[in-house]
């Protein structure tokens, strides 16, 4: 099953026009970390499972959702209110609590994808204003392809090209 992860475009609609016209068909699940910065109705956002970031209020997003997709349960969040700043101790101890095979989650716009307790964490980075160590790609969303032995992970810029060097594969 493959799922595609996006986060932090404030406001920047055509990126997620673009990711939708090139990836809708070839991905079980299209997920949205927050922040977009458009509204729920909007008939852009209902090709994603979104979530409310903390620049989205009043746009009509659950704060979390707990989805099960093709036999692999997702915990997606903004990460505002589990400090992912700071600490990774409760955004995982909320993942635990949930089941999740996979933890998705923004906020920091910095890219990152981990195993933690049999658990994928995963920050697609910012598509739109990118921090850290890879902010020179320019904004990268990330594609998870997940079976009941691995996870692997691959990042691509705005421009829908695989980054070579982030590519990693996990065993489960």
């Amino acid at each position: 099953m493959k799922a595609l992860v996006v986060s932090d475009n404030h406001g920047d609609r055509q990126i997620l026009s673009q990711i939708v016209n090139e990836w809708q068909g070839q991905v079980d699940l299209m997920i949205h970390c927050g922040d977009s910065e458009i509204d729920s109705t909007d008939s852009l956002m209902k090709n994603f499972v979104g979530v409310a970031g903390n620049n989205d209020w009043h746009l009509g997003y659950p704060g979390d959702q707990v989805i099960e997709k093709a036999g692999q349960h997702f915990f997606i969040t903004h990460g505002h209110h589990y400090r992912v700043n700071f600490t990774m101790t409760p955004l995982m101890l909320k993942g635990a609590s949930t089941g999740a095979d996979v933890i998705c989650y923004g906020h920091t716009h910095q890219l990152g994808a981990m195993v933690d307790h049999g658990m994928l964490v995963i920050n697609p980075g910012s598509i739109s204003l990118p921090r850290g160590p890879y902010r020179d790609i320019g904004g990268t969303f990330a594609v998870i392809d997940a079976d009941p032995h691995a996870f692997v992970v691959d990042f691509y810029d705005r421009q829908m090209h695989r980054v070579p060097d982030l590519h990693v594969e996990f065993s489960r």
